[in-house]
């Protein structure tokens, strides 16, 4: 049985931030919001749709965390991206420190941090 669900769900090349100066524009003059382990820095874009950038610095740990975390963030933005309103970029950098061990606790601190 297949469930019809409108618009897409995936999380294409367009919605990724990969340019230094989308980086810097957006950590500079966007909004910062905090949570445990992550910051969330939000810039009115000019785009027709939501843009991600994630930054996930050595210091936080090991290699397989970071790319965890990354798919982790990816995925709640895929999942979520449907429910805010407006054009935004968003840069979501991991704090250090950062103490999450499953999809689930990454999804709970990310849904408090979007708001949804």
């Amino acid at each position: 049985m297949r469930i019809a669900v409108k618009g897409s769900f995936k999380f294409t090349e367009k919605e990724r931030i990969t340019q230094p100066q989308d980086f810097r524009k957006v950590m500079k003059f966007g909004r910062r919001i905090s949570s445990r382990s992550f910051i969330l820095f939000i810039h009115k874009n000019e785009c027709a749709f939501h843009r991600l950038g994630i930054v996930a610095k050595k210091e936080i740990g090991p290699a397989t965390f970071r790319n965890r975390m990354r798919r982790y963030i990816r995925e709640f933005f895929r999942l979520h991206k449907h429910h805010v309103k407006g054009c935004y970029d968003f840069i979501l950098m991991i704090k250090k420190g950062c103490s999450i061990n499953r999809g689930q606790e990454a999804e709970e601190e990310l849904s408090r941090l979007f708001i949804l």
